[in-house]
């Protein structure tokens, strides 16, 4: 909805932050064409965390010696080579992060999201062939232009968020929007094992993700829309609900990034913290747990695949209500988003602060050890409606910005992490070694979400506003 100012109107000043009061209040129907922008999304994380994960799947089979299938290829490639190839997808990954939440405030995010996801599936389906002709130094340049796509998504979801999600359902979309991820990742790791095992073999399991990525594509480019002001069957009810929620904070013309505020600003550096403190506290969660759980306690929880999937599947399943309890909470002035926003946040990272400890001090017992696990990446799902979403919070007009430059910091600390075990231990089987790191993560995580908690805030940040003299030249409030 676009209201045409005249000249006086735009001399007019403009609310500033602390004026703009979130009104949650007013529904507009049960199902309309926000949730299935929200649907949608909710499927490309799935279909981008299955494109991403099953090289970790089918390098197993790619590179098995004793494999009987002489139907398909087996290559000899060393443990630093297999390491090279499981990396790459970072390489482009983190590099596009922050430009990619720019592009998409300067051109269509439905049409970046598209071109990105159909490029990453071409990708996907040239990896057999590349892998055979180019070896792994071709792979890795493959997995690395994939990684470069990706990046998009993420940022791009959250200039999308910006526009379609109304404020008393903001927790619920962008939660179900990330929740297809963590069942995408979940599910992806035993369909791709299935498809590697079957008689289409190790390269049915790109093919079969190409296969999702086109199906994905085709739906999003019929169904997907910038805005609801682009949206060409949207009700003119919804479209009044949305763009009326949205008018005191959002603006459809695009203005210059204020880079400067944007990285003098306080609450976005505690942002940035909370990112930092739960990407190293979930990459030891989920990538080195499973290895003290099976050399300390000598239980293997990879050779259980429902057990692997378990601490997952909570968490998907348990994202839901927590999302849904925090839009109610606001909706009806239980309590505050700042109080939303921290609460979930502590809930989040200091359950997996509390379940490193314990699992520091819990002994030879892999049922507690399990439970706690399980636990502890389930309380993650409170991180949706946490600071998971203060972006949208700070700064709805450069939400992509912010996004791009948090998530690509913590999955920079999602990478260091592990890497830090090497460092403490040395011999896997000893208790106390795996103390240290698990107490250094806690702590880790702990001093993220204390910053947040300390310094973050709700408040659309006065940059987001645009200036009287950006005003006048061009935006329709």
């Amino acid at each position: 909805m676009e209201f045409n100012t005249s000249k006086l109107e735009l001399t007019k000043p403009q609310p500033s932050p602390e004026e703009i009061t979130i009104n949650f209040s007013g529904k507009c129907g049960r199902v309309g064409k926000r949730h299935i922008q929200a649907g949608m999304l909710f499927l490309c994380l799935f279909t981008i965390f299955f494109l991403r994960v099953n090289m970790s799947v089918a390098i197993v089979s790619m590179t098995d010696k004793n494999s009987s299938n002489i139907d398909f290829h087996e290559f000899k490639w060393t443990e630093k080579e297999k390491s090279a190839v499981l990396s790459s997808f970072f390489w482009g990954y983190l590099v596009i992060q922050a430009p990619a939440g720019l592009l998409g405030q300067y051109f269509s995010p439905k049409l970046l999201l598209l071109v990105t996801n159909l490029i990453s599936v071409v990708l996907a389906a040239l990896i057999p062939t590349a892998s055979y002709y180019g070896g792994w130094q071709l792979l890795c340049a493959i997995r690395a232009g994939q990684g470069l796509c990706q990046g998009f998504v993420v940022p791009l979801l959250y200039n999308l968020a910006s526009k379609w999600a109304p404020l008393s359902e903001r927790n619920r979309f962008v939660g179900l929007s990330m929740n297809g991820g963590t069942l995408g990742a979940t599910m992806a790791m035993p369909l791709c094992g299935l498809l590697a095992q079957s008689s289409g073999g190790w390269p049915s399991v790109f093919y079969a993700s190409a296969a999702l990525g086109i199906v994905w594509s085709l739906l999003w480019a019929y169904l997907g829309a910038d805005s609801p002001a682009t949206h060409s069957t949207i009700s003119l009810k919804e479209r009044d609900y949305i763009e009326c929620s949205l008018a005191n904070t959002t603006c459809p013309k695009v203005y210059k990034t204020p880079w400067k505020e944007i990285i003098t600003s306080v609450p976005f550096w505690a942002l940035i913290a909370a990112h930092l403190g739960n990407g190293w506290g979930f990459s030891i969660l989920i990538t080195e747990t499973p290895t003290f759980i099976n050399s300390v306690l000598n239980f293997n929880i990879g050779a259980n695949g429902f057990l692997s999937a378990l601490p997952y599947l909570c968490m998907w399943l348990f994202a839901f209500p927590v999302c849904w309890l925090a839009d109610y909470l606001q909706e009806n002035n239980i309590v505050s988003n700042n109080f939303v926003r921290k609460v979930w946040t502590t809930v989040s990272q200091g359950g997996s602060a509390i379940a490193l400890i314990v699992l520091g001090f819990i002994g030879n017992d892999p049922v507690a050890a399990m439970i706690t696990l399980t636990v502890a990446v389930t309380a993650s799902s409170f991180l949706f409606s946490g600071f998971n979403i203060n972006h949208l919070d700070l700064s709805p007009n450069f939400v992509g910005v912010l996004m791009g430059i948090a998530n690509g910091l913590e999955n920079v600390s999602t990478i260091i992490a592990p890497l830090t075990v090497g460092l403490f231990v040395d011999n896997l089987e000893s208790l106390d070694q795996w103390r240290s790191v698990f107490l250094l993560t806690a702590g880790v995580a702990i001093t993220g979400n204390a910053i947040f908690v300390i310094f973050g805030s709700t408040k659309v940040q006065q940059w987001n506003i645009p200036d009287e003299e950006q005003l006048k030249d061009n935006c329709k409030v």
